[in-house]
């Protein structure tokens, strides 16, 4: 470490007493070697302790200017700059603790403008802070710890429109169980009064009758259950599915930046399609199983107590099997809710690249990594289902063993005669209806645990933070001036790609975003539509912090034409009206036409109702383009962002999109990223951002003659553009 006026390198100095501020443990030490040091800010400096205590390093706050982190292989160091300019290396740090120190940098910033403290260092949580297993992502939910019965519970809220449909099915599943008592007993009673003593026959037909009620009831009441079943656990999972979708359409786009696409699909479909199937087949079965195994054990107490207690014995035991390897198992079919988020991502991913596949030859490729996710599928899937056959197979043990004490015990009360045949075949019947459902209450588990896991998987996306739209009735009308105020932002909190913008726009004026690739103008963009706020600073729009204008109110007043204009697959009205619900034909058509977009129209077949297929894949880049601009002007934004809007198009369709931009930008404020720098001649002034910095701002001519950062990158591209003329 390089020594200055003021920095002290291997002192014996003791930490300050002061009270610190940020508290910070790096895990290199000043050789690189691995090893624990520690930053320590107060208000009056910046320190690092050795250990032992002893301070290496110490600056004053005062002479610090600016801080930052610097990427290194594997890790990062941060730097402070002194107000003479000198750049000293403070701690260095391994890529575990970045993030960490990125907010220490911007506090140390904050601390020598004399601003608030305002930082987070909130720990991510890696692992259960209860059971200490590793967490399936980043302060995510873990699989282990979840409460399935607050879960179920929360299930069970969606049945609130869908009282009387719960109440009748109820109903009917206590109908269905009494209706199940009764069959033995009638076959009790046959053996009893007409085989064994062969004197009442004539109560063979009222018995046979009864029976045949029996069945027919219990035929009825099954169809009619079973509608109901259908209806109701039908509603419940539209419900759930339209709640996430709903959920999802509201969240923040960092949620989106750490899911794949395909994982997130995979929790409106396959997750909700878990708890339907086991809204129609477990709940009903658990319901239905459970009723009719209160019901037999009263019988069967009423009917012989001590075979009763003898032939249940083994029910205890198979009810503990299945407690001890439920939340196992949970786990298990967690992890197989993963795989199958994982699977998805790749099928919905490769298919969605199917043309850049073709275009590469890499079909094979392609199929290597689908049969890798495939067989990761399997695995997981094998391993689940081979567990529990196996707790299936020892609980099929003791289910036989209650048969098994049924025919030693119960034969021998028969032989002597202290049980007639028929109630000893009236308890054999029961002990079948027992064991039958109390041995596939594990298939129910299986069901459940699931189903939990879908869940699960569900209202963490419900739960997840949503955008701030603030107050609906916070409606302000927006004329147009934007101001960047110290801006600072990153989408990994250890590498900001904006440093600090300070810049004002004022209504109506067109900048143009210029930079190299990586210097932050889509970051800017995103910033202005708010997809994401600012790590610090404030972004003002008509002098008040746009935080506290009503984000849906403040977005319908924003229009975007992008680089790649997104269609719906409807038709080409329908696409134009997207940016104004209810638009009338006329409306369309005007916009169309300022967007030069009506003659090409016109000209397909099916005119304005021509559908545009999946993403537009039936038109143009041009045609789509003119279309998305026209859906812009529809929409009459007060503030216009166009990025890259002429890329990629030839010379003749340029031209016709720079004419309907030249009408589109009319009296709007307007942030432009070009391609063709030299189409950014008539914006009012260029901003020019160098790594997350403004470097230079100025009309077009104005930057030109400075011959500064823009002036180097119309050479290049000059000399670029002629090259390609010259191999053209």
């Amino acid at each position: 470490m390089e020594k200055s006026p003021v920095a002290r390198e291997g002192s014996n100095t003791p930490a300050s007493p002061e009270t610190s501020l940020i508290s910070l443990e790096a895990d290199f030490l000043n050789d690189g070697r691995f090893g624990a040091r520690r930053l320590e800010v107060t208000s009056t400096s910046v320190q690092v302790v050795e250990h032992g205590g002893v301070v290496s390093f110490q600056i004053p706050i005062a002479e610090i200017k600016t801080a930052r982190n610097e990427p290194l292989v594997g890790g990062g160091r941060l730097e402070v700059t002194t107000s003479s300019g000198e750049i000293l290396p403070v701690i260095s740090y391994s890529l575990t603790v970045a993030a960490k120190f990125s907010e220490a940098a911007r506090g140390i910033e904050q601390l020598a403008k004399s601003e608030p403290l305002m930082i987070n260092l909130k720990e991510e949580r890696l692992r259960c802070a209860k059971c200490n297993r590793l967490l399936p992502e980043k302060d995510g939910i873990c699989p282990a710890c979840v409460n399935r019965g607050r879960t179920m519970l929360r299930i069970g809220t969606f049945l609130g429109p869908y009282k009387s449909q719960a109440i009748l099915l109820a109903v009917l599943s206590f109908l269905t169980t009494a209706l199940n008592l009764l069959p033995p007993l009638i076959q009790g009673q046959l053996i009893d009064n007409v085989l064994v003593s062969q004197k009442n026959l004539g109560t063979l037909l009222p018995l046979i009758l009864g029976w045949l009620v029996v069945i027919a009831a219990s035929s009825v009441i099954q169809i009619a259950s079973g509608r109901v079943i259908a209806q109701l656990a039908g509603s419940i999972a539209a419900d759930l599915r339209s709640s996430v979708y709903r959920a999802i359409e509201f969240l923040q786009l960092t949620f989106f930046d750490k899911k794949q696409v395909g994982a997130i699909a995979a929790r409106v479909t396959s997750d909700t399609d878990r708890v339907w199937g086991f809204l129609v087949e477990g709940v009903p079965y658990l319901l239905l199983n459970g009723l009719t195994l209160v019901g037999i054990m009263v019988v069967l107490l009423w009917t012989n107590w001590f075979l009763a207690i003898c032939i249940l014995a083994p029910v205890p035991i198979v009810i503990a099997i299945g407690a001890i390897f439920w939340k196992p198992m949970s786990q298990m079919f967690h992890r197989v809710g993963q795989k199958w988020a994982r699977f998805h991502t790749h099928l919905n991913e490769s298919l969605h690249g199917i043309r850049v596949v073709k275009a590469f030859a890499n079909e094979d490729t392609e199929f290597n990594k689908f049969r890798i996710r495939n067989h990761e599928l399997r695995d997981a899937g094998v391993s689940a289902d081979a567990r529990w056959n196996t707790i299936f197979g020892a609980m099929t043990f003791f289910t036989a063993l209650g048969g098994l004490i049924c025919w030693g015990v119960g034969g021998y009360m028969v032989y002597d005669k202290q049980l007639s045949l028929g109630e000893f075949w009236r308890i054999n019947a029961y002990l079948a209806l027992v064991y039958g459902p109390l041995m596939w209450f594990s298939a129910v588990n299986q069901w459940f645990s699931r189903a939990m896991a879908g869940a699960d998987r569900i209202f963490e996306v419900i739960d997840s933070d949503t955008e701030n739209y603030g107050d609906p009735g916070n409606a302000h009308a927006i004329s147009g001036e934007v101001e960047f105020d110290n801006v600072r932002f990153g989408y990994d909190k250890s590498n900001p790609v904006l440093k600090g913008l300070n810049f004002t726009v004022k209504p109506g004026e067109m900048i143009g975003l210029v930079g190299k690739s990586g210097a932050g103008k889509s970051t800017t963009i995103n910033l202005i539509c708010r997809f994401y706020e600012p790590d610090a600073g404030t972004i003002r729009i008509d002098g008040m912090d746009y935080r506290d204008i009503s984000l849906q109110d403040m977005r319908r007043q924003i229009g975007i034409v992008l680089q790649e204009p997104f269609l719906f697959n409807g038709t080409i009205a329908e696409n134009i009206a997207y940016g104004k619900p209810g638009a009338s034909f006329e409306e369309i058509a005007e916009a169309a036409k300022a967007a030069n977009a009506h003659n090409f129209v016109l000209a397909k077949p099916d005119g304005y109702d021509s559908m545009v297929g999946e993403r537009g894949a039936k038109l143009s880049g041009g045609e789509r383009q003119r279309i998305s601009i026209a859906r812009a002007i529809l929409h009459n934004p007060r503030i216009l962002i166009l990025d890259e809007a002429t890329s990629s198009v030839d010379v003749e369709t340029e031209k016709q999109i720079q004419e309907a931009i030249g009408r589109l930008v009319a009296g709007r404020t307007t942030f432009a990223i070009a391609h063709r720098l030299s189409t950014l001649r008539n914006a009012s002034r260029l901003v020019v951002l160098d790594k997350g910095e403004i470097a230079e701002i100025g009309t077009h001519e104005e930057l030109m003659e400075k011959q500064g950062v823009f002036y180097n990158l119309v050479q290049t591209q000059t000399a670029i553009n002629e090259i390609i003329g010259i191999a053209e």
